[in-house]
């Protein structure tokens, strides 16, 4: 199976450079979420930009999108704590005041045109761009769809509420929607003007494409970004 992913050419990337910063703050979000707030000593990005973490080897650095707004003072990095992974068990290991090696900004899962209506559907850590956005185009006609197991793993809920809001639990029932991400969508008629932006399981990735294909949406409106099979690391 394939994945469709539109480049836009008119987005070229930053400038890459790696650089130290030290931990400002680490935050528990949820049983296993994680923000790490990381000084950003004049670091310029887009919002929707990745960045790079380095670990002790090369072998064990992972990219992660940025989660705080063009002009925030600091660079928020959401993450999930994965035990058996590579270097999350890093990461939770770090306290205020500690150092970390970035490289960055880059990628292309930038705001296109902030004038037309943003679907945003993501599970997990996936919506770390979604904040991004919001914090920096707060007037965004956002419909936001996030898939998550618990509802304790809805990151930055407070901030989102204030849009279309539509959270989806999998392992829990209650207030919010029952099932997963494409249960919500299935029955739904979508805006063929809207931008959609896809980000978070890449199991989810390909069938809520598929799904938006099939509903008529222009794949030319459809723009993507893998972030983990199941688990994260």
């Amino acid at each position: 199976m394939t994945m469709n992913i539109t480049k836009i050419a008119n987005v070229p990337d930053l400038e890459v450079t790696r650089t130290s910063t030290r931990v400002a703050r680490h935050n528990r979000l949820s049983e296993s979420g994680y923000e790490l707030v990381l000084e950003r000593n004049g670091l310029v990005f887009d919002a929707g930009r990745l960045i790079t973490l380095h670990g002790k080897d090369v072998t064990e650095d992972r990219s992660y999108t940025i989660a705080s707004g063009e002009r925030d003072e600091h660079v928020h990095v959401l993450y999930r704590y994965v035990p058996t992974g590579v270097l999350t068990p890093q990461l939770i290991r770090l306290q205020e005041g500690d150092t970390i090696d970035l490289s960055g900004p880059y990628g292309q899962f930038v705001v296109r045109d902030t004038q037309r209506p943003l679907w945003f559907i993501a599970t997990g850590t996936g919506v770390a761009p979604c904040r991004a956005y919001i914090r920096t185009h707060p007037d965004l006609d956002l419909t936001l769809i996030h898939g998550v197991r618990k509802e304790d793993d809805l990151f930055y809920r407070s901030e989102f509420e204030r849009y279309a809001y539509h959270p989806c639990l999998t392992s829990e029932s209650g207030a919010f929607f029952h099932g997963r991400v494409t249960d919500f969508l299935a029955p739904r008629a979508l805006p063929r003007e809207a931008q959609y932006y896809l980000c978070g399981a890449y199991e989810m990735i390909y069938d809520v494409q598929a799904m938006l294909l099939d509903k008529g949406i222009d794949p030319s409106h459809i723009f993507v970004e893998g972030y983990y099979y199941r688990l994260e690391t």
